[in-house]
């Protein structure tokens, strides 16, 4: 279920969210299974709650496997997120790393988005833009807000649309990788698709 962080972010930012009608408020989830190449290694759940230009989304990962079946890898990961009119307005995430555990906080002010990283903070001014593979028409920036690691990444984001399989492809370009996904026709997010650092192929494939 959506968190109880999200009451005390939605209080913080009442004053920036336009006020809907309760009734037309509705929540959606995105299931997604997480395979290392083959092999299958955790999952991913998004609960999304959209009211009006208002959008809470919380986020919870949980990964175990093995690298060259040696080291073992843990890995949870649990974020909530406001987003208004496209634009994110609040963040909160704890992630745990091989027993290592941080978080990253952001609310918006007058100045733009806050956001408090374990050992500095910085803001950025203008209409923050993070990984939204829920809604494709969001991840249109220059810049793209890392939930895990508080830091707005560069990213180059192309797409095209396949007439053989009515699927549309979206590639992210980062520094370091690149992130493909596909959506259906009615734009529903269906796969992920990226080459670990570490080594290997982290997918997520759809659970309907």
């Amino acid at each position: 279920m959506i968190r109880r962080l999200f009451v005390i972010l939605s209080a913080l930012i009442a004053g920036q969210v336009i006020a809907t009608d309760p009734g037309s408020a509705t929540m959606r989830s995105l299931d997604f299974k997480v395979f290392l190449n083959d092999r299958e290694v955790g999952q991913h759940r998004f609960e999304l709650l959209e009211q009006g230009e208002s959008i809470e989304v919380s986020s919870t990962m949980s990964l175990d496997f093995k690298i060259f079946k040696i080291k073992s890898i843990k890995y949870r990961h649990q974020a909530n997120e406001i987003w208004q009119s496209g634009c994110l307005v609040a963040l909160q995430s704890e992630t745990e790393k091989q027993g290592e555990a941080f978080s990253i906080n952001a609310i918006s002010d007058d100045t733009g988005l806050v956001v408090q990283r374990p050992k500095e903070s910085e803001t950025i001014a203008g209409c923050v833009r993070g990984f939204s593979y829920w809604n494709p028409q969001w991840l249109k920036a220059n810049y793209l807000l890392n939930a895990e690691t508080g830091i707005n990444v560069p990213v180059e984001v192309s797409s095209q649309f396949s007439q053989q399989d009515t699927v549309q492809h979206i590639n992210i370009a980062l520094p370091k990788a690149d992130i493909a996904l596909q959506y259906d026709a009615a734009g529903e997010w269906l796969s992920l698709q990226t080459e670990l650092l570490i080594g290997g192929t982290l997918r997520y494939q759809r659970v309907f």
